[in-house]
């Protein structure tokens, strides 16, 4: 009986989730742990001036950032090229040998585009494998989010792993709800494979769980169901019947949504920049965001940044269809290039009055 060879190739993990789905928590807390301890990074995201490389700082030694394009589109040359710089720099001892690669993709990125240019480039092909792509999707926001987004919908049907984060958001009977209408959708997709659905709370979901659910997914079917979970009792988020989930095939035409799920490699998005000077109170930031919120509605897609306020330096997020922005501490080292502001992620084209607004504001276009 001949033994297979080992596949000797390195293992690439694609994390991809909607806007705000908790794809940059849990994986600092993967970076920490035995089965990504030495692994190499690659970073995607929309804008010139990033916050997830900057959380991940320190967090691996060797990294690459493809800033303000989405490696599915306009950005899979800068991913190939990191992941060829990589490559020669751990042949050549630059760096150490990395075990295996993550890609953290922007929000918007679709996974089929990356692990299609993954297999078909003969390069990339030769020297690494696509080892599983692991979906993130916020409990709180997910109805929503996957109605309204056919990304979100392209990133749940291109998923080898679905995790269900944020669940302490959520009640306990909302959750099973959410459960139950994610694997009724999924089925409704006629997937040739069906992921494995987890759930992770407060980005507890340990690393070695995704990687043994990846190499048995049979035996993983019911996890999510059977993984204990904490519940915050005190701020549940009630998921409404007009945000009911409602997912259908990619390209296929549906009178509920607005558009076919067409991707066309073209995003309807821009990524501004919100500087934010003279230290602000935390207080004034809030009210200055809120003003933000009611102006765009729906079309502001995501807000992030390091910030420097009359309280210290924060580090402030808001979600698709979160009310209100996180705020916390900034532990992370300020270096000299640190810019205080916030990365702004619009629907476009925005109506020109929000337009008008934002320029008011000194919210300026930085990229697509």
């Amino acid at each position: 009986m001949n033994t297979p060879t080992p596949d000797k190739r390195i293992p690439v993990y694609l994390l991809t989730g909607f806007l705000g789905s908790g794809k940059t928590s849990l994986l600092k807390a993967w970076l920490g742990q035995d089965a990504f301890k030495d692994a190499a990074l690659v970073i995607n995201e929309l804008g010139e001036v990033g916050l997830d490389n900057q959380l991940l700082s320190g967090a691996t030694e060797s990294s690459a950032l493809v800033a303000n394009a989405c490696v599915c589109c306009t950005g899979l040359p800068g991913l190939a090229e990191a992941l060829e710089d990589l490559f020669w720099a751990r042949l050549e001892r630059r760096m150490h040998r990395f075990p295996n690669l993550v890609i953290e993709t922007t929000g918007l990125a679709e996974p089929g585009p990356v692990a299609q240019a993954l297999r078909s480039s003969d390069l990339l092909n030769e020297r690494y494998r696509l080892a599983g792509v692991i979906t993130c999707l916020s409990a709180s926001t997910a109805d929503a989010v996957l109605k309204q987004h056919a990304e979100a919908r392209a990133q749940l049907a291109g998923a080898d792993v679905l995790v269900i984060t944020k669940t302490d958001l959520v009640s306990a009977a909302n959750l099973g709800e959410l459960i139950l209408r994610v694997r009724h959708q999924l089925a409704h997709l006629e997937l040739a494979t069906s992921p494995s659905l987890l759930s992770s709370s407060h980005a507890s979901l340990s690393a070695q769980t995704l990687l043994d659910t990846l190499a048995h997914p049979s035996t993983a079917s019911q996890a999510v169901i059977d993984t204990p979970l904490t519940f915050n009792a005190m701020k549940p988020v009630e998921v409404h019947q007009q945000h009911a989930l409602h997912l259908h095939k990619p390209g296929e035409h549906c009178s509920v949504c607005e558009h076919a799920d067409e991707h066309a490699h073209v995003h309807a998005a821009q990524a501004l920049w919100w500087p934010i000077a003279d230290n602000p109170s935390i207080d004034a930031l809030t009210q200055q965001v809120h003003a933000l919120q009611q102006t765009l509605g729906a079309g502001l897609l995501r807000l992030k940044g390091r910030v420097e306020t009359a309280q210290g330096r924060h580090v402030i997020q808001l979600a698709p269809f979160e009310t209100q922005a996180e705020v916390c501490a900034d532990e992370l080292r300020w270096a000299d290039s640190t810019r205080s502001g916030l990365t702004v992620i619009v629907s476009s084209p925005l109506p020109e009055a929000s337009a008008l607004w934002l320029a008011q504001q000194g919210i300026s276009n930085l990229g697509t």
